[in-house]
């Protein structure tokens, strides 16, 4: 079952969505709850009217303190904005004096609208500078509650509201934590410390990735060191390989050195051994010179070819130089109308190494066999040749199917090679390009 993806933002928002969902119906709940609570207790008339005379008092305290009469309108106003949620109404002598509701245009009714009954019988008695007068407090009592109740509500529907998103995006951040941990444990050199993957968002990926480039990095270490590894053993090997030619070409100089002119008939063939085992000498340099020109080189500049045409010119060019050198050459099956990606250069240097393999080691007596095949994916060039006999067993390290299977990886192609019954067999396998 395939794993469905959910991004950061996609679960952030969901997120988001459910945290506001959640809190919003808290919000509600706690406003509805709170809204009947309130209104069930601060909507009495006891509880009015005990409000209303705790504010009379206060006024009359008030009016006390400041020695105000009836008319003093201003300080009427400041009392009003500093108590706050009241309406203040003042009659002296059956008229309006001060009505904190009252606009500017409306103070004109001041000392002309008579009392009306419901203030008379829900006003109070204050003692003014200028005589006694009758307050009414209106009030809105339960506002100052509302207000409250909303400021908490308000609070813990965004308490609710955060615990859920933190709640949320915990198992993110610790996750994060944890990459951010093994990040430090791969920086000390703990290569082989796998990397926490799990999920499938953007966070997974990153860990994903950073395992990807942890393996590769440890592939590449692998690589170097079996590359240096090879080195050492080729160095080895080639140390032993040179020793023996050259030790046998100063032994041949030597005595060549020793023996008279013409008294010996045996030192032609002393210098002949040594100027051998020089070209030997030479052989094996030049050997171990190209092989190690690959790994110095960059990676190789392919382009694609046509078969037909550059493997023609190739091996064209190569076959003519065995039949020189008196080599049968039969060549088997055609060249495809297929296209392959090679660089030019190191494709000659490969048929350099095959035909020079051959004209050391083939038997001139007997055919050398070169077969095309191909299909929709490959190309392949298949040589075989019967091995010469030699009365001393050339000594080989093995360097040109070296070379020849290196430059093959380096054009993204492929070498093989085996001996059977006294015939060798290499294959050169390409791979098509579609045009």
């Amino acid at each position: 079952m395939a794993h469905r993806k959910y991004m950061l933002t996609k679960k952030l928002a969901l997120l988001i969505l459910v945290a506001a969902v959640v809190s919003g119906t808290v919000f509600l709940t706690l406003q509805k709850m709170t809204d009947h609570l309130i209104e069930g207790y601060l909507s009495s008339d006891e509880y009015y009217q005990e409000e209303s005379a705790k504010y009379i008092q206060k006024f009359s305290r008030y009016v006390s303190e400041n020695e105000l009469s009836s008319t003093d309108l201003i300080a009427f106003g400041e009392w009003v904005k500093k108590e706050n949620y009241i309406n203040l109404t003042i009659f002296k002598d059956q008229v309006l004096q001060y009505d904190s509701i009252y606009s500017a245009a409306d103070e004109s009714a001041y000392g002309k609208e008579k009392v009306t009954q419901y203030a008379q019988h829900h006003s109070y008695p204050v003692q003014f500078s200028d005589g006694e007068g009758r307050v009414m407090v209106d009030g809105f009592y339960s506002s100052r509650y509302h207000d409250l109740a909303f400021t908490l509500e308000l609070l813990g529907a965004t308490l609710i509201f955060l615990i859920i998103v933190l709640l949320g995006i915990r198992k993110s951040l610790r996750y994060l934590q944890t990459i951010h941990q093994e990040i430090h444990i791969l920086e000390g050199g703990e290569l082989d410390y796998e990397m926490t993957v799990k999920g499938h968002d953007e966070l997974a990926m990153i860990a994903k990735s950073i395992e990807d480039l942890r393996k590769a990095f440890l592939d590449k270490l692998q690589a170097i060191d079996e590359l240096q590894g090879e080195s050492r053993s080729l160095v080895t090997e080639m140390s032993h390989d040179m020793r023996t030619p050259l030790t046998s070409l100063m032994m041949n100089l030597e005595f060549a050195k020793k023996a008279e002119a013409g008294a010996d008939t045996r030192k032609d063939q002393y210098i002949a051994n040594a100027y051998g085992k020089a070209l030997q000498l030479k052989n094996l340099s030049d050997n171990l010179f190209a092989y190690f020109l690959l790994d110095k080189e960059h990676e190789s500049e392919l382009e694609t070819v046509a078969v037909k045409e550059v493997i023609y010119d190739l091996l064209s060019d190569q076959v003519g130089l065995l039949h020189q050198e008196n080599f049968t050459v039969h060549i088997l099956g055609e060249m495809p109308d297929s296209y392959i990606n090679v660089n030019i250069e190191e494709l000659g240097r490969v048929f350099d190494n095959v035909m020079s393999n051959l004209r050391k080691y083939a038997d001139p007596k007997k055919d050398i066999n070169m077969t095309f095949l191909s299909d929709q994916e490959i190309f392949e060039i298949h040589v075989s040749n019967a091995i010469k006999e030699m009365n001393v067993t050339p000594e080989s390290n093995g360097l040109g199917e070296r070379s020849i299977a290196r430059m093959m990886s380096r054009m993204q192609g492929q070498f093989e090679s085996k001996e059977r019954n006294a015939t060798y067999y290499i294959v050169l396998r390409f791979w098509n390009i579609k045009m």
